[in-house]
């Protein structure tokens, strides 16, 4: 990474890891091989509770890279908890995020800087791509590589709006750190739903933001979770969170809609009567997974109250 401009964008990127010491060295370098002109940026990596060696390879990185790399710990452990962490130690203009399992392209920085010369915008977001050559089972239904990490919604510019379905993930995208000090700290109480919960406070607010194809990062796919397993795993959390935001954010409860039901009721017959191929097979147990977490989490909720 070059010397920055006395001019330049000042940008404070998160990158948070928890137990993956042997990733981290090749995320950090995709950072300082970035392309920094016209860009003042920080990497603030926060260890989230590491219990493998990830200190001493965070401690090797920053003697390496001097103090453009800000090392941060966070004993509490939950991705909440460290974004909290990392967020009361920027001072740069713009907050940017992506994950440990990642590689961000060499004009990533470069992107930041041309969308937010724009004072209108407030946030961007872009693909997360699996490395070329990686191939998925026949049993994945479309539209869930998302429980991957993976994001691709094509190859042109477009504003996050009704009728585009893009989501802004804390893998892959950068924020005014104004939107933060209205937005507040993570709610302790999540856990795996702190990208719903900006995503749908985001949209509430009317804040304007970008799909951009070229704010890419290369995600590695991790064999251990390409399973039906880990994808039942997800329905359940993902139910969870589904129904704490719209609890929090007091949005109608999706129990309580008619193209809900509509939809659910659909997945079941087709389930009773074994129709579709293996991936909509899949596909729609997953959906009555979610119905299931979804309704739990509500009823414990209300139990609770």
């Amino acid at each position: 990474m070059s010397a920055p401009e006395l001019s330049a964008l000042d940008v404070d990127v998160i990158l948070r890891t928890h137990n993956r010491a042997d990733m981290l060295p090749e995320a950090v370098a995709s950072f300082f091989a970035a392309d920094v002109r016209g860009v003042n940026a920080r990497l603030l990596v926060v260890d989230n509770a590491s219990s493998d060696n990830t200190q001493a390879v965070l401690a090797d990185l920053q003697a390496r890279y001097g103090e453009a790399l800000v090392p941060l710990y966070e004993a509490r452990p939950g991705p909440q908890h460290a974004l909290n962490a990392a967020l009361g130690a920027v001072r740069g203009q713009i907050v940017a995020c992506f994950d440990d399992d990642e590689r961000i392209v060499p004009g990533w920085l470069q992107a930041i800087a041309r969308e937010f010369a724009d004072p209108a915008t407030d946030y961007i977001a872009g693909p997360v791509l699996f490395p070329q050559g990686s191939s998925l089972p026949e049993w994945l239904p479309d539209g869930f590589n998302g429980a991957l990490g993976f994001i691709d919604h094509g190859s042109q510019r477009r504003q996050f709006a009704p009728g585009f379905h893009g989501m802004l993930t804390q893998g892959n995208c950068a924020l005014r750190a104004k939107i933060f000090e209205e937005f507040g700290p993570y709610p302790d109480c999540f856990n795996t739903a702190e990208d719903r919960w900006l995503n749908q406070w985001l949209t509430d607010q009317g804040k304007r933001g970008f799909y951009c194809p070229d704010f890419g990062v290369t995600h590695l796919l991790q064999p251990a979770r390409v399973n039906r397993d880990y994808f039942r795993q997800w329905a359940r959390r993902e139910g969870r969170d589904l129904a704490t935001c719209d609890t929090l954010l007091s949005r109608p409860n999706m129990l309580a809609q008619r193209w809900y039901w509509r939809k659910i009721a659909g997945c079941a017959m087709r389930r009773l009567v074994g129709a579709g191929t293996s991936a909509e097979k899949f596909r729609d147990e997953l959906e009555l997974r979610v119905a299931a977490s979804y309704a739990a989490t509500c009823l414990g909720r209300r139990a609770a109250a």
